[in-house]
């Protein structure tokens, strides 16, 4: 089973079908104008759905068993709630360096 790395620009989004919290997260980010690009997971939770949460725990350096998982420039951030958190905090210093 081999799963893409997460990008080294922009989110990383690992989805899952049907997942509300993924779409959210995709639409949020859209709607912030960041660039993401995204791994449909359906494939590999079918085929292995453990070794699946293996191979994340070690890209992530953490474990996470929930959808969706999102990682920044390279970096695991974490699901919804802390996406919006961290787009918040990018924002937030963005301007005050206007």
């Amino acid at each position: 089973m081999e799963i893409t790395a997460p990008d080294a620009k922009g989110f990383t989004i690992y989805s899952k079908s049907g997942c509300p919290n993924c779409t959210s997260v995709k639409k949020f980010i859209k709607e912030k104008h960041f660039f993401y690009s995204e791994t449909n997971c359906d494939e590999y939770i079918l085929e292995d759905k453990e070794q699946f949460l293996n191979k994340i725990e070690n890209i992530a350096q953490k474990s996470w068993k929930t959808f969706p998982m999102v990682f920044y420039e390279g970096k695991f951030v974490g699901g919804l709630t802390d996406t919006i958190d961290l787009i918040d905090k990018i924002l937030l210093s963005f301007e005050d360096n206007f």
